[in-house]
Parts: C-alpha cells; structure tokens; sequence
C-alpha cells in the first residue's frame, strides 16, 4: 500500500500505551481502527464502558485516513430515493444522524488537541446539466424538508468561486467543511486511550465463538494467538475486513476510488480555484478536489470493482481529467496518487445494528458500508448505535430498513462495474 500524503503530513502519530500480550476481558471488543471504530469506542468509553479496540494494521489505514478529506451532511444515496425505503419522517432521522456526524466532527476539530486537521469550512457541488431547474427544485425541497440551508448558486456568481466553462450551476454548503482525515484520526485514537480506551494494532481478527452468551475471539498478534472475551463485538472494517465472518463478505463489495495530489504550484492554482472551498460535482462517482497547503491540488476521481491500476496509469488519468476542467492545468504533474476501498452495499446504505436482523446472535454488531461517505455518517451511526447498546434510544432501528442483501458474489464485481458504466452513460445524456 503506496503512501499517501496524509502519510507524508501525518503530525503527532498515535502510539498505543499496551501491547496484547496476554488472554483478556471486555464489554464490548470493537474490530476496526476506523472512523465507525474509534467514534463509537469514544462513545462508550465517554459512558464508561469497558471497550477494546483492535486494528489489523495502524489506526486510520483504511478508508478512514485515505480519502477526500471532505465531510458533509447527506448519505451515498438520494433522499427522494430513500423514500422508497422509508417514511418521510424516517429518512428526516436519517438526515438528522448524518448532520450530527458533521457537527460532531467540526467541533472535535476545532478542540484541543486537534490543531492539525487544518479545518477550512465550505464545499461547493458543481453542476454539469443543462437542467438547472430541477437543481433549485431539489434544493428548495431538501431545504424545507430537512430544516438546511443550502444555497443555490447561478453560473454567474459560480464563476467567482470556480473557473471552468463545464459548470453550469453549484450548490454551496457553508455548513459542511474539509479536513486532514489522517491528522484527524490520530488524535481521535489519544482522545480514546486517554479516556482509559484499550487500543491494539498489528492485531488480526480470525474467528469468534458464542459459549454461554460469551464471545470469545482469537486475535493474531506478534506470531500468536491471544484470547478476547466480551460481552458483545463489533465489527467495524468497512471495505477492507469481511474476509473472516462469512456474513459480512456476502452483503457488500469492495468499490475503489483514486486520489492524486499534485506537486506544489503557482499563481496559476489561484487563478482556478478562487476560494478555499472544497468542489465537487454532481457526476456518479464524479471529482471532488480541493487546495491543500503547500499551494498542492488534491483531486479524486472515479470508481472501480475490478482489477488493479498502475501508479503511471492512474497519474495520467487524473492529469487528464484536471486539464478537462482547466485547461490552464494542463500536463500538471502528480506528486502522489493512491486508491482506496469503500464498503458498498446494493442499496448505498450502511448495515448498522445486528449482524443477522432477528438472528439469535443479539450481541454482534456491525457498523459498515457507508458507500465513500462515511466521515459524517460514521459517527453520526455510532451515537446511535452506542445509544442503543447503552439503552438509551433505538434510533438505529431505521437501518434495519435497508435489508442484508447479497452482493451477487463472484460476479457481483461485474455486476458492479456495468451499474457504474451505466450510471456514467446517464451522466454523459445528462449534460448532452
């Protein structure tokens, strides 16, 4: 796995208090040193709960500290979509937990010890459409809807935020922000330890067994096996776990997304992006982008289900589509490029809850699948779900909506790609 940099910028790394040396004890074990981990293990911890959290490899590896760094409200999937799935009241909690998880992440970032995520606030959705009506409808509808305020903003007034002739409106979200996620991560995982949290890396999960209404999981940890017992487990892996429980691999595929960063550059950036927004556009799987410090641009494109690209390739893709944009970036050069694995169900929504709905096995839990926008509806998810596991409310039984479905197994991949192919045709007839 190829460095990102939020690697190379990482400040104050975390650096756990214990090694898991020997068999031991919990309430809750939590599997996955992400996002949904570490947010619900604060929670519990902040109640006093006896929770253990084991990472296979260092804290914020996996899509946690890999992706955009963007964190806005709203879920993978349309609203007027989710209203296939549940009432309007329900999908209004839904909207509710996500925009916790915003606010929720804002204000740790700008709390002590947090210095580093470099905050700036504002993300603005560009539009290629020609059908900029319906855009102020649905605007105008999430609005009322949803008690927000997004702003609906015309190509003029557009220009003096973003220049490129293939935008033909935007929606700004001054609510919503972006953020260094791997900076962020390190000082959630101290938040933890330093509230009394066990937090193990370098430990694989292999199995588990219920004896006597006990879950007891074997760890792989410095070439042995060690022994965790607890009264309930979470499985908190998102796109790259589900290997070791049957169920988990079944409901959801492994979608990637690419990111470059560019090398340091001039006048010429500014001239482009003219406010320190974030961008993104309003494409299946489109770009979103933004000004790192350094003067760099960082720049995310895409998807894929299948197969493996090579560093050249994928640098040459992104170039590609930055001088599409602005052709004043043309043949800009890639400093960094990586990709990362998202957690996708059929639906785009996450499983939150039990891990077999009305299944016996009442104390495994899993927290996953937030389809590559999971750095507000994580947490949002994880007071929930830790609500719940402190009886203290059953918001999360709105996920409970969105059913296990299997993910066409072999195949399902494929299947994947061609629903990708087909949503970007869409895209293409969208803007013709």
């Amino acid at each position: 796995m190829n460095n990102t940099w939020y690697d190379d910028t990482l400040i104050n790394r975390f650096k756990q208090k214990e090694h898991l040396k020997n068999n031991c004890k919990c309430d809750v074990l939590i599997v996955g040193g992400g996002l949904a981990g570490l947010s619900l293990l604060y929670k519990l911890k902040k109640n006093n709960v006896d929770a253990v959290l084991i990472e296979e490899n260092h804290i914020g590896s996996g899509a946690s500290g890999r992706n955009g760094g963007f964190c806005l409200s709203g879920w993978a999937q349309d609203y007027h979509v989710l209203l296939n799935y549940l009432s309007e009241e329900e999908v209004v909690i839904l909207e509710q937990i996500a925009a916790s998880g915003v606010k929720w992440v804002k204000k740790k970032c700008l709390s002590e010890g947090y210095e580093h995520t470099n905050l700036q606030s504002g993300v603005l959705k560009c539009f290629l459409t020609n059908n900029i009506e319906k855009v102020k409808k649905v605007v105008i509808a999430q609005n009322k809807l949803f008690d927000q305020n997004e702003e609906f903003i015309n190509k003029e007034k557009l220009s003096k935020y973003v220049c490129s002739d293939k935008y033909t409106c935007g929606v700004f979200r001054r609510d919503s922000f972006q953020f260094h996620p791997l900076n962020f991560m390190h000082a959630l995982a101290r938040d933890c330890s330093n509230l009394g949290a066990s937090i193990f890396e370098k430990c694989k999960f292999i199995s588990y067994q219920i004896n006597s209404g006990k879950i007891n999981s074997c760890i792989f940890n410095n070439n042995r096996v060690v022994n965790i017992q607890s009264e309930k487990i979470v499985f908190a892996t998102g796109g790259y776990g589900g290997k070791e429980i049957k169920d988990l691999k079944s409901y959801w595929l492994p979608i990637k997304t690419f990111i470059g960063v560019t090398k340091p550059m001039g006048n010429e950036l500014q001239s482009v992006l003219k406010k320190p927004f974030g961008f993104s556009d309003n494409r299946r799987a489109g770009n979103y982008y933004r000004v790192l410090p350094g003067n760099r641009l960082s720049w995310g494109r895409g998807i894929s289900a299948i197969g493996n690209f090579s560093l050249l390739d994928l640098k040459k893709a992104i170039s590609k589509e930055i001088s599409y944009f602005f052709p004043e970036l043309k043949n800009i050069e890639i400093d960094y490029v990586w990709s990362g694995n998202m957690a996708y169900a059929s639906h785009y929504m996450p499983y939150v809850g039990a891990l077999k709905i009305g299944n016996e096995d009442k104390n495994v839990f899993t927290i996953m699948g937030f389809g590559g926008h999971g750095m507000n509806t994580a947490p949002g998810a994880a007071k929930v779900l830790a609500d719940f596991m402190l009886g203290k409310g059953n918001k999360y039984e709105v996920f409970n909506k969105f059913r296990r479905k299997w993910n066409g197994g072999l195949i399902g991949p494929y299947i994947a790609e061609m629903k990708y192919k087909y949503l970007q045709m869409q895209d293409y007839f969208d803007v013709a």
